[in-house]
């Protein structure tokens, strides 16, 4: 089966970012999410599920000069999911080129949801759909809002061999991160 030249790009994109990164310091509570949390201004985010995917890397990223480190966490392979997560005012990650399919609302916040249909063939272009999202890849992204302990987060879970319905529930299984 052809890959997706979006798909590919995007995970290229972000795969190079996550190979000369250092990883998150370990602040030695056992949770590498809550750990993050230390020293950032925005809410960092966990998954609640996974499925049947492990953990195969988790970083804190260079967002560029006077900027935070963003969050990325990557569980599976063939099929994975991406968890990729900076301050709402910073732009660190491009998800890549894909169709806007669908809205859906994550945890009370609207979100988009794109698939990596290929350009290149018009009409799987303009026919792309939720359905396609196994096939091809894609991401659901949103934005929390500012608490009063942190600034909003922009998160995206991006998602290749895995259902729309099962992105939706992952995604809606994400929690800020807590000490308890």
């Amino acid at each position: 089966m052809r890959k997706n030249l979006a798909l590919i790009a995007a995970f290229s994109l972000v795969m190079g970012l996550l190979l000369p990164a250092t990883a998150a310091v370990a602040m030695g509570s056992g949770n590498p999410y809550l750990d993050a949390q230390t020293g950032l201004s925005y809410q960092i985010l966990q998954p609640g599920t996974t499925g049947d995917l492990l953990l195969r890397s988790f970083k804190l990223l260079s967002c560029g000069k006077n900027q935070e480190q963003w969050l990325a966490a990557i569980y599976g392979e063939d099929r994975s999911i991406q968890f990729l997560e900076t301050d709402v005012a910073a732009k660190c990650s491009n998800p890549g080129l894909g169709v806007k399919v669908a809205t859906a609302t994550i945890n009370g916040f609207r979100a988009n949801i794109v698939v990596f249909c290929d350009p290149a063939i018009a009409k799987q272009w303009k026919n792309c759909k939720t359905s396609d999202l196994p096939n091809y890849g894609g991401y659901a992204m949103w934005n929390t809002k500012p608490t009063k302990l942190f600034h909003g987060t922009s998160v995206e879970v991006l998602v290749s061999g895995i259902t729309y319905s099962n992105l939706l529930k992952i995604s809606r299984a994400m929690k800020p991160v807590t000490k308890g």
